[in-house]
């Protein structure tokens, strides 16, 4: 049985080794670590717990179901334990426990052996795997105060080692289940309710207590506290999938740099041609002007610029009129002559002579605005002592403005 618990736990450590091995040779190799449900796996010496517990045992025979082996509280005994726990991911662990204390039962023989209570003391060491359902049906959570972990296993169990006891020692294979109940009170403290239970062999029993089957069962419950050392949260790590996408997505924006500064060399080249082509443009328009005919008059049609009755603002009219006439002697420096008028039909002379006077003020203001030098322009007004048109015979032509 020794050859057989010492070997068990020489796999558990072959393989915790192995698994950490791994680890770092994947995060060697690919540059991060492996992934479980969204998590990175961890280094081997990360997410360990050491814990320590007491509490009380009770030893229970096949024999005795149905039967009264004595007082109920005169049959419990005590129990210490202290364990190693590894988690490997955020749902899985690995714990070797040592459990000892003492049981206390009557005798199935009182005529052999009295109707006293024999105090047994026992040794178990075992290894078990662990399962945290919180975080499997939940989502991993390191704030979450409470965890129900399930877990089973299997070791060694020693009594019958005292004098006192009737027999030789002997030792057996053991099996165990149980439910561990965590409490998370401080990010490296525990509480621990631990309730396990286990089965053997009765040859490991002492003769006061052994019945005529085969298998007992001991069950145990204990308090204790675990403290959890080196790294004790979980990283979220990315899936291959997002790590290949965004690998992708990184190459993708990589080629399109590389055209946006194609494009940004071919742009620059046009630049430098098109100021080539405007300083060429410019050196043109400069020989131009400078050798362009020098004229003291031009022929060019004249202008008419009419306004509403007692008005001298420049209507959308007058402004196409006057946009035409400039666009026609910009390209030359002929000397503009503005006269302004006003019909005498309306109005008094002296509103005329004022009416005029600010026709022909507002269209010079336009044609100077506009580009014409004012130099160019000379400004005059006749009020309604002139008509500008004799044909026909109507007050509304004589309100104009004629730049000659």
């Amino acid at each position: 049985m020794k050859r057989i618990l010492l070997s068990f736990l020489a796999v558990v450590a072959m393989a915790t080794v192995a698994s950490a091995q791994q680890t770092a040779m994947v995060v060697q190799v690919e540059e991060r670590p492996r992934a479980w449900r969204g998590y990175e796996t961890n280094r081997f010496w990360d997410n360990w717990e050491i814990a320590a517990g007491g509490g009380a045992s009770m030893l229970q025979m096949t024999e005795s179901f149905g039967k009264d082996p004595g007082k109920f509280l005169n049959r419990v005994g005590w129990n210490a334990n202290v364990a190693f726990t590894k988690w490997v991911v955020p749902v899985l662990g690995m714990r070797l426990q040592l459990d000892g204390g003492e049981f206390q039962n009557y005798s199935f023989a009182p005529k052999s052996y009295g109707d006293g209570i024999y105090k047994t003391p026992y040794v178990f060491v075992h290894g078990d795997i662990l399962v945290n359902m919180s975080n499997w049906i939940g989502g991993y959570n390191p704030n979450r105060v409470y965890s129900a972990i399930p877990y089973v296993g299997f070791g060694y169990t020693a009594m019958s080692w005292t004098d006192k006891s009737v027999g030789s020692y002997n030792g057996e294979l053991a099996f165990t289940s149980g439910f561990l109940n965590k409490f998370h009170i401080t990010p490296q403290w525990d509480i621990e309710l631990d309730l396990r239970s286990w089965i053997f062999s009765e040859g490991s029993l002492p003769d006061e207590i052994r019945g005529d089957n085969r298998i007992a069962c001991a069950i145990s419950a204990s308090l204790g506290i675990a403290y959890r050392f080196n790294k004790r949260v979980w990283t979220p790590a990315y899936s291959q999938v997002d790590v290949d996408g965004y690998i992708a997505a990184i190459v993708g924006l990589e080629e399109e740099l590389l055209v946006a500064d194609a494009a940004l060399v071919d742009a620059a080249n046009d630049v430098k041609t098109l100021e080539k082509d405007n300083a060429r443009l410019k050196s043109d328009l400069a020989a131009a002007k400078a050798n362009r005919p020098k004229t003291n008059y031009v022929c060019v049609g004249e202008g008419v610029v009419f306004f509403h009755i007692g008005e001298a603002t420049l209507t959308d009219y007058a402004h196409a009129t006057l946009d035409n006439y400039v666009a026609a002697m910009a390209a030359n420096d002929a000397k503009i002559v503005v006269t302004g008028y006003a019909d005498k039909e309306t109005g008094s002379a002296e509103r005329n002579e004022q009416l005029s006077m600010e026709r022909a003020q507002n269209v010079t203001a336009y044609l100077t605005a506009h580009g014409i030098d004012a130099s160019r322009i000379t400004t005059e007004w006749v009020g309604d002592t002139e008509a500008a048109f004799t044909s026909p015979e109507t007050p509304t032509v004589n309100r104009c403005v004629l730049i000659k």
